[in-house]
């Protein structure tokens, strides 16, 4: 019996079962990578339930201080108030994973916008650039990195 059903949790029982009741008695060499290609999209969608809504909204919130300050200190950057003003104006009330996308590409405008208005010599270039950082660093753990898995 499983006391956490969560998602994440329920994925992580599939895996096992599969790893240890399936996989065992699986002599076929491309049934067996199937497996092995199975067991890492259940990894990915695991780490995806447990905490892609929520890098969402957080990288989201960073994304709009971080438009917020670069408008105080390059008045000209025109694209990143316009992304910035799209991004204000999404409604922030619902969880929903849609909503929360929407809001995460308006998010990402700010950022591709801060790229290209804040010049690369401005003290404000660093957080742009560590920004990017983390959105590929929460990239890489929602959809995992690649793994190539034998074939023959």
């Amino acid at each position: 019996m499983m006391t956490q059903p969560s998602t994440a949790r329920i994925l992580d029982v599939v895996r096992q079962e599969l790893a240890e009741n399936v996989l065992p008695v699986t002599t076929d060499v491309q049934a067996q990578a199937s497996l092995q290609m199975i067991d890492h999209i259940l990894a990915t969608v695991a780490v995806r339930a447990q905490h892609e809504i929520a890098w969402m909204v957080e990288e989201g919130d960073a994304i709009g201080a971080l438009g917020d300050q670069i408008l105080t200190a390059e008045p000209q950057a025109t694209a990143v108030a316009t992304a910035l003003a799209a991004l204000r104006a999404a409604p922030l009330t619902s969880l929903h994973y849609d909503d929360v996308a929407a809001r995460y590409s308006l998010a990402g405008e700010v950022l591709s916008c801060a790229f290209e208005d804040v010049p690369t010599d401005a003290p404000l270039r660093a957080a742009v650039e560590a920004q990017l950082d983390q959105r590929m660093q929460h990239e890489v753990e929602i959809m995992g990195e690649f793994e190539l898995v034998a074939r023959t």
